[in-house]
């Protein structure tokens, strides 16, 4: 569930916490409803840029934004409380605000070691892992307006990637390191981009009237998942990693509400397993509405790699997104709504075992990623 799909979500309320940009406006998606498209960012002169140094380098023949999650308004049932047991080795980086605005953090796979990497007063959002785990990926608003960075992992070196008057979000590193996929809003509509770990040779892959967001590179490198309103709803879709040949994967049925039987249902935050043969994903299509609240509650699936045999993993009565995979495939690690207004990381099998509370904070604890 790595969220980061994948950047269209995140975006509402302040679950993700992500108070993304008051400058720019956005919140596009992690809606209770269906999305409603964030505001217009700066048109530049082209609907395609032209790099300005080398493109980035993507095989010829391959194929929110980052988003606010709802914030809980009444108590979801809670999840049994397992006994932690020791995972695999490796980090997990998360956001959380219990500094008092969203910053970077690490932990042990098992909840333990909590370390603040990054202490700005701006916000600092969507952690994600080179391939190597020696630099994260991460968003912030410290310069004015979201863009993209980057850090070592022990949190030193922080440098600016893009610099652009539009949101840009949802950054995942490629298999082999050598580039970043994300989402933007740079050309009056979230698109998915790609360019080199330096920010140079920055490539247009969607070109599309619909937002598409939450764009993820598979393990082979060959295809990129993202998230597309094209169809009516938010939908997973696939594309070759040079954006040709996009395809919806997840087509979603009408969810089943027999009050609202024509709302449609969202699918978002897709993450492939690491041998490449699953997708985890968030769908609200077994939810309904609320008349006092107006909110649905989502939760985590994973279907094969063709969008084939769906099957819904948690089962909870409150919001359960941003799936990320453990390096091994046997765990993923996901946000949940705690109480009525707290969010936290679990860690579940993928045989649907007891979901464990890692962060189990009384702030909001966001956006999961599993090292390599």
């Amino acid at each position: 569930m790595t969220k980061s799909q994948t950047t269209i979500v995140i975006l509402i309320g302040v679950g993700t916490g992500i108070i993304l940009v008051a400058l720019v406006g956005i919140a596009l998606y992690y809606s209770s409803s269906s999305p409603s498209p964030p505001p217009q960012a700066t048109v530049l002169p082209s609907s395609t840029i032209e790099p300005t140094s080398p493109a980035a380098t993507i095989p010829a023949t391959l194929t929110p934004l980052p988003t606010n999650t709802p914030q809980p308004t009444s108590a979801p049932t809670p999840f049994p409380t397992p006994t932690r047991v020791s995972i695999a080795a490796g980090k997990i980086a998360f956001a959380s605000d219990r500094s008092g605005d969203f910053d970077i953090y690490v932990m042990n796979t098992d909840g333990t070691g909590q370390i603040q990497l990054t202490s700005n007063p701006a916000m600092e959002e969507s952690p994600t892992w080179s391939s190597d785990g020696s630099r994260i990926a991460f968003i912030s608003d410290r310069d004015g307006d979201v863009e993209i960075y980057v850090m070592d992992a022990d949190g030193s070196n922080q440098i600016r990637l893009t610099d652009s008057q539009g949101f840009d979000g949802d950054p995942a590193w490629s298999p082999d390191g050598t580039l970043i996929v994300f989402s933007s809003l740079r050309d009056d509509n979230s698109e998915i981009y790609v360019m080199n770990t330096d920010g140079t040779g920055l490539v247009r892959l969607t070109e599309n009237e619909a937002h598409d967001w939450g764009p993820v590179w598979s393990p082979d490198g060959t295809r990129i998942a993202f998230v597309s309103e094209r169809d009516g709803d938010a939908e997973i879709y696939v594309m070759n990693a040079d954006g040709t040949d996009q395809i919806n994967l997840s087509n979603s049925p009408t969810r089943v509400d027999t009050e609202n039987p024509d709302l449609a249902s969202n699918d978002k935050d897709p993450a492939w397993s690491p041998d490449g043969s699953l997708i985890a994903f968030t769908s609200d299509r077994h939810s309904t509405v609320s008349e006092e609240t107006d909110t649905l509650n989502t939760e985590i699936y994973v279907m094969n790699a063709d969008g084939t045999n769906q099957t819904r993993l948690t089962h909870h009565m409150g919001w359960d997104e941003s799936p990320a995979w453990s390096p091994d495939g046997e765990h993923i690690v996901f946000i949940a709504s705690v109480g009525a207004s707290d969010w936290e990381v679990f860690r579940v099998d993928v045989e649907e075992t007891i979901p464990v509370n890692l962060t189990n904070n009384p702030a909001n604890d966001v956006a999961p990623a599993w090292s390599p």
